[in-house]
């Protein structure tokens, strides 16, 4: 069983970050995004390898600033792909482009793209 219990913040630095989920639906044939009840996090911040960027680009959407994440802490079970991100001290809003939440372990990991306007 991989546990990350011991090496976040002895060997990786956290930082703090906000969850947004984000629902929708669609209103006239578009889709309206509505924003949840943000919440707290602490998180691990690294940068996301050549191979995660190859992987994920197959899928056609642009990657801009990718980051991969693991969560510390809060209710894992809650965070979804859909979420949305934000770090404190890093501009901007930050989509989940990939999620892997196994309820059985202490942390969730995420890669994270710049949300392109």
């Amino acid at each position: 069983m991989l546990d990350m219990e011991g090496h976040i913040d002895d060997c990786f630095e956290s930082a703090p970050a906000t969850r947004t989920p984000v629902t929708g639906s669609y209103v006239g044939g578009k889709w309206v995004d509505a924003s949840g009840l943000s919440t707290p996090h602490a998180v691990t911040i690294q940068p996301v390898s050549e191979k995660e960027i190859d992987s994920l680009s197959h899928g056609g959407e642009r990657l801009v600033d990718a980051r991969k994440i693991y969560i510390n802490d809060g209710d894992l079970y809650s965070i979804s792909p859909s979420d949305n991100w934000a770090f404190t001290g890093i501009d901007g809003t930050f989509k989940t482009v990939k999620l892997d939440n196994r309820p059985w372990r202490n942390y969730c990991k995420a890669i994270v793209s710049r949300k392109d306007d």
